[in-house]
């Protein structure tokens, strides 16, 4: 069983190590668009609201457990 461990991560190790020279970057442009004075810069959008309906989704799942009374949970029974 550690052979094929050992093995696997070898062939793993070299095929990333072979790949890696297959993945070219691009050249190098110019400086980009001046940014906007009236913005922040930082796009919130879409990660913002993935991280806040990840948070309500635990958040629910934690107060189901609970109600049903679920070992495990660490919340305070109202």
């Amino acid at each position: 069983m550690k052979v094929k461990a050992i093995l696997r991560s070898g062939i793993l190790a070299s095929s990333i190590l072979l790949l890696s020279n297959v993945a070219m970057a691009q050249v190098p442009g110019g400086p980009g668009p001046d940014p906007d004075p009236n913005g922040t810069g930082v796009p919130l959008d879409l990660g913002l609201s993935l991280f806040i309906a990840a948070g309500v989704g635990y958040a629910a799942k934690k107060r189901m457990d609970m109600k049903k009374g679920r070992p495990g949970n660490d919340l305070p029974k109202d």
